[in-house]
């Protein structure tokens, strides 16, 4: 009996000893093989401060500005993901502050922007020159105090070398993202100052150089197009198309001032494997003045989630986008002034405080979008709210 217990124990002890070696070796090829990485980035269109906005903005007993009210609605959708890029359509030049034509925002713009949770910018925009080389400058100063991560401009060519890609690294992953556009008001370019112009034979050198760095995926946010066309011309096509077929993963556009389709598909390509791509021709205003102009009175926010898979191949998950929409009632102790929300459509659409009038103004941008991308989007559904769960829910 005892001679039985002890070989009983020394056959446990050989399974025990070969479960952990099999362990080892399970882990050992997991190490080696990589773990599933992922991470969701949030797009926002462009940040713009109209004259309204600015003065709205001040408060005459502290003598400060705050524009934080304008991003409050969507901290929940800004808070899901896990790295939020914007386009910044205005400089920081200093007083006097304006808008339309020429924008120089208060500098508290750039802190309310930071704390609503917005760490990435593009700065690449036909404005950056509205104050001369002198508002260019500051405004880097400016976004560079706060501590944003930004690219599009910069102050010389050396610092182009090295900020020209601007690094997403979270969650495992490295994302370079690349900023250029059509081009500046009044053809200013300045011998020392550097704008990302497009210009292919440009862009294809800089991709050529990123994917040297074997990054995660790259992005490149355009400023492009023809303002207030809701649909996106041949010109964008082809460059989306010259991209992608360079390494592009991700592309999201700016500047006609509405939305324009979405489009996430497998390309196939002579230069590369077959991969997932997405691009957004145009993300519309995120915040702006346009009031009661059709369709420019709202945007879109763009969301992803990119998985870097075990095998080392990235797939485009969850895309999907979220309509928002500019709510500016204005103060019953003042005609005049306004304050300025930017809020999720799907979240607000049935919401009667908002005031019969102002409902009606948001059904119209949310009818006019919707009927618009579920016509011409590919794969990219919308994100709606679901308030018996309290969440949200992409619309597949």
């Amino acid at each position: 009996m005892k001679v039985f217990y002890i070989n009983l124990i020394l056959i446990f002890q050989v399974i025990t000893v070969s479960c952990q070696n099999t362990a080892n070796i399970s882990n050992s090829d997991s190490v080696k093989n990589g773990s599933r990485k992922e991470i969701t980035l949030l797009f926002l269109g462009d940040i713009m401060q109209h004259d309204l906005q600015i003065q709205s903005a001040y408060n005459a007993k502290t003598g400060k500005y705050d524009f934080s009210s304008q991003f409050e609605p969507i901290q929940d959708i800004i808070k899901n993901a896990d790295a939020v890029i914007a386009n910044l359509e205005v400089t920081l030049s200093g007083k006097p502050y304006a808008g339309y034509p020429k924008f120089s925002s208060p500098d508290a713009l750039a802190f309310d922007i930071k704390k609503a949770g917005i760490d990435y910018l593009v700065t690449a925009n036909n404005h950056v020159y509205d104050y001369e080389v002198t508002g260019f400058l500051r405004t880097l100063d400016v976004l560079d105090s706060v501590g944003f991560k930004h690219t599009g401009i910069f102050r010389n060519q050396e610092e182009r070398k090295k900020k020209q890609a601007m690094i997403i690294e979270k969650k495992g992953m490295r994302i370079a993202l690349l900023n250029y556009t059509y081009g500046v008001n009044d053809s200013i370019f300045t011998a020392n100052t550097v704008v990302n112009k497009i210009d292919t034979a440009i862009i294809k050198k800089d991709l050529a150089d990123i994917r040297k760095n074997n990054y995660d995926a790259i992005i490149v946010f355009f400023h492009w197009g023809k303002e207030y066309e809701r649909y996106p011309n041949q010109e964008q096509k082809e460059l989306a198309k010259f991209c992608f077929e360079n390494g592009v993963n991700v592309i999201i556009g700016s500047h006609p001032h509405v939305i324009q389709e979405m489009k996430k598909y497998r390309l196939k390509s002579k230069s590369e494997k077959e991969k997932d791509v997405f691009i957004v021709y145009s993300l519309g205003n995120f915040v702006s003045n346009y009031g009661t102009w059709r369709y420019c009175d709202g945007g879109a926010l763009a969301q992803m989630k990119l998985v870097k898979h075990p095998n080392g191949d990235l797939s485009i998950e969850d895309a999907g986008y979220y309509l928002i929409w500019v709510y500016r009632p204005k103060r019953k102790a003042d005609g005049k002034l306004r304050d300025y929300y930017v809020l999720p459509v799907s979240q607000y659409e049935d919401d009667t405080s908002l005031g019969f009038s102002y409902l009606k103004q948001m059904k119209l941008f949310m009818n006019d979008s919707r009927t618009l991308l579920k016509k011409n989007n590919i794969n990219v559904p919308e994100f709606v709210y679901n308030p018996a769960l309290k969440k949200w829910i992409l619309n597949k």
